[in-house]
This record gives structure tokens, C-alpha cells and sequence, in this order.
């Protein structure tokens, strides 16, 4: 067992990865970790979701792959949250993050609030060096793309905030930026929203690249006032490679080998008849 540092507190989200599109329910994530799901030693939390390789699935209504937390209750339960907009006075999402790669697309959603249809009011995009709000005015209505930041580069800092009112003002804020817009409430009226967060690679299941993330920080409170910072115990979490399985060690290692072509050539023999001594063992 490893004590990690724990910088996001995640007893009120579950997680889906991108093999076979699986959700890890809320009590097992607190301890849970995975090459979908790194928690690296600073206590920040990185996110990998490659399109290609054994097992790799969407989730339903879904073409692409996600490692991407969900909203669940509060109070720790398994039970996934659902909340309307007049349920309290402020719903607001924050992260601090780094995308740190894009698959063949160059798009990745790394935010939402999604409702009970296929087409979600808010997602925060990233396309390239541009992050867009698009958002939903209307229930199921017409999507709104709005460039918020421009000029971008992979692994610089992000600071994001969303935040919702009961009655409709909606505020994004990205790395200082402001845009202010508003929700038709009377048309969200009959709807359930919650958040999301992580990273959900544009690129189809079975196209090249994967999308990778790292969140320093992530929120979600409902009420008037935001989120205070809490002092998390340390986590301790069994090492990846004994959590797998068999099945999963060898796929981990044909991961490894789609790394090899970005390593200069002298590099690379040596590492593939490793692999393979490692395959005969197993």
C-alpha cells in the first residue's frame, strides 16, 4: 500500500474509464487508481482516455472515450445526484488543471453539467489553443459555441469556473476571463442536471490518440457560499499493477509498445524484448 496526498475530494463522484466504459462507484474510488486514473504523488489526479487498444468502449448515446468523474450524493452513497435549478440559490463547478494531451481531434470536454437528454446545457471545450463554453439557453434547444480563451498550449495551467443560479444567470469564468449568459428556466423547469469533470477525448473509439488531463483542484457545491478549502486525509492506495488482472497487465503492456514509436530508435529494442519477458511470465 502507497500514502498519497489527497488534494480533490472525491466521496461525492463516480468514475467511469474508457475500458469497457466501467464506472467505479463512489465508495471504491477513494482508494482506487489505474492508468485511466493516476493519482500522482503531489495529490493531484491525471486522466487518460486513448481511443484505440483492447477494450476500449463508449458509453451509451456516446461515440467517444472518457475518464471522467460524475456527480454523486453528498453524503458518500453510491447513488448518482440530480438536482434542479431552484434547488438552491448557486450550483457551481470549479477546476485547476493541466491538458496535457489531445487525441487526433484536438478536442477534449473537461467540464459539464449535463441534464436527463443526450444534449447537455454546458460543456467547457477544448479545440485546439481555443476553449469554448457551449451551452444550451433552451432545454434540448440549439448549442451556442462561445470562444472564451484562445492561444492555448498543452500543459499550461487552466482555472475554470461555472456557476448557475436558480434563476438561470450563468457565469463562466477561464483563467480570469468572464462570460455572463442566461438559461431559459421555465424550459429547464421538468429537468435534473449534474456535473461532470475529467477528461472526455472527442476522438471516436477506434481512431489514434488518447487525451490526458491532470486537475489539481475540482468543486462542486450548491448554496450561496463557495467552496472552502478542506484538509483531506492522505490516501492509501494499492499499487496499480496488483490491482490487475492477468488480462489487464497485458494490456497495460500494449499500451506500453504504442508508446515505443515516440521513443528514438536505439531505445526501442531493448524495451520491446523487455515487454515480451514480461508477457512470458505472466
Amino acid at each position: 500500500m502507497i500514502d498519497l496526498p489527497q488534494k480533490i475530494d472525491l466521496s461525492h463522484w463516480n468514475l467511469t474509464i474508457p475500458v469497457g466504459a466501467k464506472i467505479i462507484q463512489t465508495k471504491k474510488l477513494r482508494t482506487y487508481a489505474s492508468e485511466w486514473f493516476v493519482r500522482n504523488t503531489d495529490g493531484s489526479i491525471t486522466f487518460f482516455a486513448p481511443s484505440s487498444g483492447d477494450g476500449m468502449k463508449s458509453t451509451s448515446n456516446s461515440a467517444y472515450p472518457r475518464s471522467e468523474l460524475r456527480e454523486t450524493l453528498p453524503n458518500g452513497d453510491d447513488d448518482e445526484a440530480n438536482w434542479s435549478l431552484g434547488s438552491a440559490p448557486v450550483h457551481r463547478l470549479s477546476a485547476t488543471l493541466t491538458v496535457d494531451a489531445l487525441a487526433k481531434s484536438k478536442k477534449a470536454i473537461i467540464g459539464q453539467f449535463h441534464g436527463k437528454s443526450t444534449k447537455p446545457p454546458f460543456k467547457l471545450q477544448i479545440t485546439g489553443g481555443t476553449v469554448y463554453v457551449q451551452y444550451r439557453p433552451k432545454h434540448n434547444g440549439q448549442e451556442i459555441k462561445d470562444p472564451i480563451l484562445k492561444g492555448y498550449h498543452l500543459g499550461d495551467m487552466l482555472d475554470y469556473s461555472a456557476e448557475v443560479t436558480s434563476g438561470g444567470a450563468f457565469t463562466v469564468v477561464v483563467n480570469g476571463v468572464t462570460r455572463q449568459y442566461q438559461f431559459d428556466v421555465a424550459s429547464y423547469k421538468g429537468d435534473k442536471w449534474y456535473a461532470k469533470a475529467g477528461m472526455y477525448s472527442q476522438e471516436k473509439i477506434g481512431g489514434e490518440g488518447a487525451g490526458r488531463a491532470t486537475f489539481y483542484a475540482l468543486t462542486m457545491t450548491h448554496g450561496n457560499q463557495k467552496a472552502q478549502t478542506v484538509d483531506l486525509e492522505p490516501v492509501r492506495v494499492q499499487p496499480a499493477e496488483s490491482q490487475d488482472t492477468t488480462a489487464g497487465i497485458r494490456e497495460r503492456l500494449s499500451a506500453m509498445e504504442d508508446l515505443l514509436d515516440d521513443l528514438p530508435e536505439g531505445s526501442v529494442g531493448k524495451l520491446r524484448a523487455e515487454i515480451d519477458s514480461i508477457r512470458e511470465l505472466l
